[in-house]
């Protein structure tokens, strides 16, 4: 389950860690929780342009699909896929192959039950750097690009904190860009990076419980708030 990441990074910040610039930089602005149940755009680096970002709505969505987006996802969630159910869909398994992304964000959220109660957790690299998860994406037939991520198994720190589910979004280690992008990267090379998501420098710990209400955002939503009995997991 990933439905929630954040990109709390500047324009500035994030053309230099890509090394690229923006199709767009004035639609970009940071967000620290970029919800997907609503219908938003992510920051993207595509296999096919993948000297520029562009953006894409998060959710593919067949490419001549005329319809609502949240009429699909109430059909089939498609924010996210695992990366042993690709060959469930055609679109899934056409895109893995053919249309692969890089998704820029400075963390994602897992959460972990206890007592009664869903506890948010944030998950970053040292120093909340910027970062890219694994994802494929269509093109619709007006031009506009949708998107997935790819999830695996949870290890590491994520392991360790969540309770209500067993995955986790797949990180493109930075010296694997190129190769994930790479339309003539071998199957057996994209496996590869599925199957050893970066860990790298991955924290986490418990920011406050407003995360769920859709309506407040505040500055320091991102910062860190101490629970009773619950782990506090900093790497």
């Amino acid at each position: 389950m990933c439905r929630c990441v954040s990109n709390s990074a500047t324009r500035d910040q994030i053309e230099k860690a890509m090394q690229c610039q923006f199709v767009y930089p004035d639609l970009y602005s940071p967000n620290p929780i970029i919800r997907g149940s609503e219908e938003v755009t992510l920051s993207v680096i595509t296999s096919e342009a993948s000297d520029r970002i562009s953006f894409a709505i998060w959710g593919m969505l067949p490419s001549d699909y005329d319809d609502e987006w949240v009429h699909f996802q109430e059909v089939r969630d498609t924010l996210s896929v695992e990366k042993d159910d690709l060959s469930s869909w055609n679109e899934y398994s056409e895109a893995v192959k053919k249309r692969r992304c890089l998704v820029i964000v400075t963390g994602y959220f897992v959460y972990h039950f206890y007592n009664g109660s869903l506890y948010p957790y944030y998950i970053h690299q040292d120093h909340k750097k910027t970062f890219c998860l694994a994802g494929i994406y269509n093109v619709l037939d007006d031009g506009f690009k949708t998107c997935s991520l790819l999830k695996s198994p949870a290890t590491g720190v994520v392991a360790s904190i969540q309770n209500v589910d067993n995955t986790m979004p797949i990180i493109i280690d930075r010296l694997n860009y190129k190769l994930w992008l790479d339309p003539n990267s071998s199957e057996a090379e994209i496996n590869h990076l599925m199957d050893n998501t970066a860990q790298r420098s991955i924290n986490g710990y418990p920011v406050a419980k407003e995360f769920f209400k859709n309506d407040i955002v505040y500055e320091s939503i991102l910062e860190p708030v101490a629970y009773p009995n619950i782990p506090f997991k900093t790497s």
